[in-house]
């Protein structure tokens, strides 16, 4: 029978893993990302559905927020982006400067205005005029 002892087998063990380890090196990543929530402006509420491009000179991506607002981006090339949001209901928003770098995620949070809709249109006219021609002189 053979008799295993583990304070004379740990050298052993460990010297393996670091020759293993030295192997297979670890490589840097080429990517990055960008994730984030949407929210109304003053207040936390989260808008779902915004459509959310980012678009730089090398590449573009195009997500859509969940029902908490939360939207992601993975492998993005590293550049600096500009995020635009746009969504029924809201004023489209541009943020641009986004910088992208290998090995990171950036967690950003923006917010959206509600648009203005015209919802009626009231013409109004005079039976005479404010203006008299021929009138030269301010009358009291």
């Amino acid at each position: 029978m053979i008799k295993f002892s583990l304070p004379r087998a740990l050298p052993g063990v460990l010297l393996l893993f670091a020759l293993l380890s030295r192997a297979w090196p670890a490589s840097a990543g080429t990517t990055g990302g960008i994730s984030g929530i949407v929210t109304e402006t003053g207040t936390t509420t989260p808008i779902a559905g915004v459509k959310v491009t980012a678009t730089s000179p090398s590449q573009s991506a195009t997500a859509s927020t969940d029902a908490r607002g939360h939207f992601s981006f993975v492998s993005l090339a590293p550049d600096e982006y500009t995020l635009s949001l746009e969504k029924t209901g809201y004023a489209p928003v541009s943020y641009s400067g986004v910088a992208v770098f290998a090995d990171a995620q950036q967690a950003l949070t923006f917010s959206m205005r509600v648009a203005l809709r015209t919802i009626a249109s009231v013409t109004s006219r005079s039976g005479s005029s404010l203006v008299r021609p021929g009138t030269t002189a301010d009358l009291y």
